[in-house]
């Protein structure tokens, strides 16, 4: 079991958090594993928080991560008023080698999947994400991962699992598991144009920084359809990343940062969100807590919204175009909307989290980017 691998937050860095000056403060709501109590009851708690600080197959040279540095942000924070608990069930240490990590977040991850919890991850280097998809192996439907990242992560000359090639080997996993991989926050002169021809030969879905600066809107279908969500902290902008020599020039400033967590945490279907690459700068580490922080506060939003054809939760609109029947349905409850898209022998529909602006540029014979690409990958 590799949660008995677990290792305790210091009783030294809880003394070091005034508790009565931070009266309504996260310290004072929050259930975690101590030196002196052990483990929490991870089945009373609805969000998990998990320290990791494997970075060997990192692509990046980063130090040694300490995710004790952000629980002091973190705790000193005020708790939200949130009604859903959450337990921080402390660090796993690295294994002996990577393989040995990558096997205990596999088994961590797998159980949390069968008691419905929802992971929080910070620390670690991309390639985590390979063991977190692959404890989706035991669960029917196919799995939907969002990477929040500057770059593709497709990058094929190495025949190991890396933060700058995971994805190569979740997509050519034996397991078949994978639906959708979308990118969020690219920048075009981070990419080459083999990762660029391999994302549109695979049909996978990719949106720039320049659009979601421009509208962050435009990221939250994405979100909002995915299983995992990986935020790469080195996409941050310098400014973020201040004193770090791995920054890049341009990149998510911190606003935008917590509005993609939000986005994540508001998702009913993202379990596992996880902060990765962390850089040691101590604005960073601020930064870092107020992610997290807005994660777990558009979990309040969470709603199942699933059965289409009720017609007291869902309007739903019958658009006629060139060629195509596209039926369009909004939320009465958030006013969100999804497209159907059928299969091949229209026996089964799926619902693409869509804009209200993909429904009007349906209405002007324009089909929609993503209902193409749905339609191709189905």
């Amino acid at each position: 079991m590799s949660l008995e691998l677990l290792k305790p937050i210091p009783d030294s860095l809880i003394d070091e958090i005034d508790k009565v000056q931070l009266q309504g403060s996260i310290i004072s709501n929050i259930t975690y594993h101590s030196e002196s109590y052990g483990l929490p009851d991870i089945e009373e708690a609805t969000v998990i928080i998990l320290g990791v600080s494997e970075i060997r197959n990192s692509s990046f040279k980063i130090l040694n991560q300490d995710s004790n540095i952000f629980r002091k942000e973190f705790y000193q924070l005020k708790h939200g008023g949130w009604k859903h608990k959450i337990a921080d069930i402390g660090n796993l240490p690295n294994g002996e080698t990577v393989e040995d990590t990558y096997h205990a977040i596999y088994e961590i991850c797998n159980e949390l999947i069968s008691i419905d919890k929802i992971l929080i991850i910070v620390g670690g280097s991309n390639d985590l994400i390979f063991p977190i998809f692959k404890s989706f192996n035991s669960l029917k439907n196919k799995v939907n991962i969002v990477s929040i990242d500057n770059q593709f992560d497709l990058y094929q000359d190495s025949d190991i699992v890396s933060g700058r090639s995971y994805m190569n080997k979740i997509i050519i996993d034996e397991s078949n598991k994978l639906n959708d991989f979308t990118n969020i926050g690219y920048q075009r002169h981070l990419c080459s144009t083999d990762e660029i021809e391999l994302m549109e030969k695979l049909f996978f879905e990719y949106i720039s920084l320049g659009e979601i600066s421009e509208n962050n809107n435009k990221a939250e279908p994405f979100i909002r359809d995915a299983n995992i969500v990986g935020f790469d902290v080195k996409s941050l902008s310098f400014n973020s990343n201040v004193s770090s020599d791995i920054s890049y020039p341009n990149g998510i400033n911190p606003r935008l940062a917590c509005i993609l967590a939000k986005y994540a945490g508001s998702s009913f279907k993202t379990q596992f969100f996880g902060l990765f690459e962390l850089l040691e700068t101590k604005i960073s580490y601020k930064l870092y807590a107020e992610i997290i922080w807005y994660f777990i506060d558009g979990f309040r939003n969470r709603t199942n919204e699933i059965n289409f054809n009720d017609s007291n939760k869902f309007y739903k609109y019958f658009v006629q175009t060139s060629g195509n029947d596209l039926i369009f349905f909004k939320s009465k409850i958030t006013n969100r909307w999804w497209m159907e898209i059928k299969s091949i022998d229209k026996k089964v529909s799926k619902y693409i989290p869509c804009l209200e602006e993909d429904y009007q540029a349906s209405l002007g014979d324009n089909l929609p980017k993503r209902w193409i690409i749905a339609s191709k990958r189905n």
